[in-house]
């Protein structure tokens, strides 16, 4: 398993939405540059959490961050399976211009949808299409420990079932049940720490030596980017059938090195389509997202996140 610290080298607001601190689109791009970037979900609907981006490049005498925003665009999602037609509307939510569905459809699985995207003013009609992978379904226990307070739970809400940092690779793989089929899956997963920065806060491995994080890394903690906070990885895996439990799984056992810190975290295991994947795989995966007449990516994947507080040691039992 390959772990990246990815260098998300985009340029426009695929830099803002990244966290770094350079708003200006690359040189190598002349005149205004628009990038349009959605990631579906099947299951959920086009909100806040997962919404589409139509943004512009800009220059850093004229940076403005809202300016970066495409604020009236006409936003459509077409569902090519059933011909049902949506229209996005622009919602401003942390400081960003956000493209939402007002009706919340649910996105459905093994559906095709066409996004379009008209600005005013810009003659060429920016699209894509992505088809959305089977449904897959997380298993958080998978070899059935069944213990209260252990393991992990897909409900966000305190108190967190517990994991030592020595055992969740062996107790508790990461597993997708991926229904009737069999065969390869691009797999996309995060490891997100839902811990405020301390510098209370324990490395799992001690790093040159420290053992707690200083101040010098609070920037980098906070960063949208994947750091020290966040970790992920994607690469190619296959399920497979399986005895017992009984169905078809894929499986991850080797992913412990993706929890920097002890404490709270929000575990998250997508299968995703081709579009996402080449935009996160790809070098200047910005081009290879199926984004049409623009940069960006359109793409779709199914799973979900489950959540877990990592720990030293068991409490002990009274």
């Amino acid at each position: 398993m390959k772990y990246h610290i990815y260098l998300l080298l985009l340029p426009l607001i695929l830099i803002i939405l990244a966290g770094c601190r350079d708003f200006t689109s690359p040189d190598r791009f002349e005149g205004e540059t628009y990038t349009v970037t959605g990631l579906l979900i099947a299951g959920q609907p086009i909100g806040l959490e997962r919404p589409i981006y139509v943004t512009r490049s800009t220059s850093i005498q004229d940076f403005q961050l809202l300016e970066l925003f495409v604020s009236d665009a006409e936003v459509k999602i077409i569902d090519l399976d059933t011909g049902t037609e949506f229209q996005l509307i622009p919602a401003l939510h942390d400081f960003k211009i956000k493209y939402i569905d007002p009706d919340e459809n649910l996105i459905q699985p093994e559906h095709t949808y066409r996004l379009e995207v008209t600005i005013p003013g810009h003659q060429k009609l920016i699209g894509g299409e992505t088809t959305v992978p089977k449904q897959v379904t997380l298993t958080p226990d998978f070899y059935g420990w069944n213990v209260t307070g252990q393991g992990y739970t897909i409900q966000n809400q305190e108190p967190y079932p517990e994991i030592t940092y020595d055992t969740v690779e062996s107790r508790y793989p990461l597993a997708l049940e991926t229904g009737s089929y069999i065969g390869a899956l691009n797999l996309y997963a995060e490891m997100y720490c839902l811990e405020e920065f301390s510098t209370a806060l324990e490395f799992t491995t001690p790093v040159f030596g420290q053992t707690n994080p200083d101040t010098t890394m609070v920037n980098a903690y906070y960063s949208a980017r994947e750091g020290i906070r966040r970790i992920q990885f994607f690469g190619k895996y296959t399920s497979i059938p399986h005895q017992q439990p009984a169905g078809n799984f894929m499986m991850i056992k080797d992913y412990r090195m993706g929890f920097i810190f002890f404490g709270r975290y929000r575990v998250s295991l997508f299968s995703c389509d081709d579009n996402y994947f080449r935009y996160k795989y790809s070098p200047e995966g910005y081009f290879h997202g199926g984004i049409r007449n623009a940069l960006g990516y359109f793409g779709s994947a199914s799973g979900g996140s489950m959540y877990t507080r990592i720990v030293k040691d068991y409490p002990p039992i009274d």
